[in-house]
């Protein structure tokens, strides 16, 4: 059975958490072939503090190129949009990335330090649908740099309602505090991922609780994500346990491919 990683990091400085994770992309190329992992989509981080967006941006384009297993999402600064022609600037920066293969973009609101239906952040949707580009929102509550209620779901509801014709994947399944809420952001145009979380959840709802919540969002919208360099393997050990083995293949990997074959990924 194919398995698709929806969510993979790896960074031209080659480490995250202050060092604490290997982020080397030698590394996690390792890792998907230990786990078997065919295709992933590769995430930047939204955080100027860590990794200069250009550069991001720039990594992201010759590592797809090098590797075309691999789908590179657009990293985003918004500190410039406050000047004079600073949207169109973003606008035409997303277009020259799309132009070069980039074919998704990634919204962290705590990294960019905002609310993910922040107005800085409304263009960026807008576009994306136009230009056919995916977009992924962290929701999750940790805190830095941001607040912890920058990826609330609250925020996210609006832009999955107002953009009907963008594909969303929102991700990490709202994690321990918010994956009760997931529901709310049910539509046919928005995908959930599994990143970094399964372990979380079933530590904390009992084995009927969190099938409740996964069957009411719909295992035909959940998709296989890892957050490496999060451990692999667990993960996908987890997944096989919580999700009924008749959706294994659609998580791990149908319904991603079908996204991705509706947006030019492969």
């Amino acid at each position: 059975m194919e398995i698709i990683d929806v969510h993979v990091h790896a960074l031209p400085r080659g480490d995250m958490c202050g060092g604490e994770r290997d982020a080397r992309l030698e590394t996690l190329l390792a890792a998907l072939e230990t786990n078997g992992i065919g295709r992933a989509c590769l995430m930047p981080i939204n955080d100027l503090s860590w990794q200069p967006v250009r550069e991001m941006n720039d990594f992201s384009v010759q590592a797809v190129k090098d590797h075309p297993q691999l789908v590179g999402f657009i990293d985003l600064d918004l500190s410039p949009v406050h000047y004079t022609g600073g949207i169109a600037a973003l606008e035409a920066d997303i277009v020259h990335r799309w132009e070069q293969g980039r074919r998704g973009i990634k919204v962290h609101p705590q990294n960019l330090g905002l609310d993910a239906d922040d107005w800085r952040l409304l263009p960026v949707y807008r576009l994306a649908g136009e230009i056919d580009l995916p977009v992924m929102i962290h929701c999750y509550p940790g805190s830095p740099p941001g607040r912890m209620e920058n990826s609330h779901p609250r925020h996210i509801e609006k832009v999955v309602r107002i953009f009907h014709k963008t594909t969303f994947v929102i991700a990490h399944l709202g994690g321990r505090a918010w994956f009760p809420l997931m529901p709310g952001l049910v539509h046919e145009h928005v995908y959930f991922d599994t990143s970094g979380v399964l372990k979380e959840l079933r530590a904390f709802y009992r084995g009927e609780q969190l099938r409740s919540v996964l069957r009411e969002i719909g295992y035909d919208h959940i998709v296989f994500g890892s957050d490496f360099p999060e451990e692999i393997a667990g993960q996908l050990a987890l997944l096989r346990e919580i999700i009924p083995v008749e959706y294994h293949e659609a998580v791990l990997s149908g319904n991603i491919s079908r996204v991705g074959g509706q947006h030019g990924w492969w």
